[in-house]
């Protein structure tokens, strides 16, 4: 009988290390494929953010450009008796009659000062001195260098006969050549005026007995930018105390009831905020048929009207700097960012960013909006 052997071959020491060591190059580069597409990944993540905050900040604003001066049915704005102040104190909180008044200013704005080359240098929104101003729009809760913005209007729905006025909110009713600010008392409408007492104003629309004229909110909204997004102060303002977050935010004040502001995020990462006005002041003479000078045109822009000229603004240019609310590692931003026009006298230019802040991405928006309710009381049939 005879036997076979069988004898099996393994693997050497070498090969084995060998085939070890392509293993090992290979992991490394799948490893390293892997973080950078990660991170390519989480780059393209913070420049979406950053577009979508950009625009929906943009988108925001304008939109509440476009409604600024909608006082429902009123077309006579010149029947509103002019404030003692011109322009008027953004933050009145409470005088139904002073509210009423500054109505003749659906717009008005602050302008902050951006240094050429000194950041450090920048100035909050000069002029900015208001009711609340000691709370609410600090020097350390309203960013250096931007602006402020104030837009004044009622809000676009009605409140029907059968609806009820929120106590202590502000409402606005008007008719074509009337207005009254008034203050909710809770009970349903009816007929009758926010603060339950019989109402004055009707729409002359051919109805026998008129209606009342409807009844909106009044809407008052005050656009900045803060240099935090969660302040730990009352109401969230900023306070530059340690523990706060640093990332630049769009906020408004809104008047939400009878001497309340109230503080409202919007958006994330919004750096600086400019504007520009469009004057409309040719002709001078007052039109018999709309009562107003000016025709509906813009004559010129200017980042700072006077007194005599808000008015008479009818359009606006929006600029807006917007940045990742996070850095990313071996970026430093070297660009400058002009936020205006030559239209502008004074600086309109982000100088380059410095230190830990040069490690964010930036980016501008910029939209020009025509003010359809100022302007539309001026168009000359």
């Amino acid at each position: 009988m005879h036997r076979t052997s069988h004898t099996s071959s393994g693997f050497s020491l070498i090969e084995l290390m060998i085939a070890m060591a392509i293993g090992l190059l290979l992991l490394s580069g799948l490893a390293m494929i892997f973080v950078n597409s990660s991170e390519a990944n989480r780059e393209l993540q913070k420049t979406a953010q950053q577009i979508e905050n950009g625009r929906f900040a943009m988108d925001v604003i304008s939109q509440d450009l476009r409604l600024a001066g909608f006082y429902g049915h009123l077309h006579d704005v010149g029947s509103i008796t002019m404030p003692g102040t011109i322009p008027p104190d953004p933050c009145e909180p409470s005088d139904t009659a002073e509210l009423l008044k500054d109505l003749r200013f659906p717009i008005q704005g602050y302008r902050g000062s951006i240094h050429a080359s000194n950041p450090a240098s920048n100035t909050v929104a000069s002029g900015l001195t208001t009711t609340c101003t000691a709370a609410l729009l600090t020097a350390a809760n309203v960013k250096t260098g931007s602006d402020v913005l104030v837009i004044r209007r009622a809000d676009t729905n009605f409140l029907a006969t059968t609806e009820v006025a929120i106590s202590n909110v502000l409402y606005l009713q008007t008719s074509a050549s009337q207005a009254e600010v008034q203050l909710g008392n809770g009970a349903v409408i009816g007929g009758n005026k926010a603060s339950g007492a019989v109402s004055l104003l009707y729409l002359t629309n051919g109805a026998s007995p008129p209606p009342p004229a409807p009844m909106r909110k009044l809407r008052v909204h005050i656009y900045f930018v803060a240099p935090c997004s969660i302040g730990s102060a009352t109401n969230g303002a900023c306070t530059g105390a340690s523990g706060e977050d640093t990332i630049p935010t769009l906020k408004r004040l809104e008047l939400t009831s009878s001497g309340t502001f109230t503080i409202v995020p919007l958006v994330e990462g919004i750096e600086h905020f400019k504007i520009e006005y469009g004057i409309d002041d040719t002709p001078n003479t007052v039109s018999l048929a709309t009562g107003l000078t000016g025709d509906s045109n813009v004559d010129r822009y200017t980042e700072a009207p006077t007194s005599a000229e808000w008015e008479s603004v009818i359009a606006a240019k929006i600029f807006l700097l917007a940045r990742n609310s996070e850095p990313t590692a071996g970026f430093t931003d070297s660009k400058t960012y002009v936020l205006g026009t030559s239209a502008a006298t004074d600086n309109v230019t982000v100088p380059m960013a410095t230190g830990v802040n040069a490690k964010f991405k930036r980016h501008v928006f910029s939209a020009a909006v025509h003010l359809v309710n100022p302007a539309g009381r001026r168009e000359i049939p």
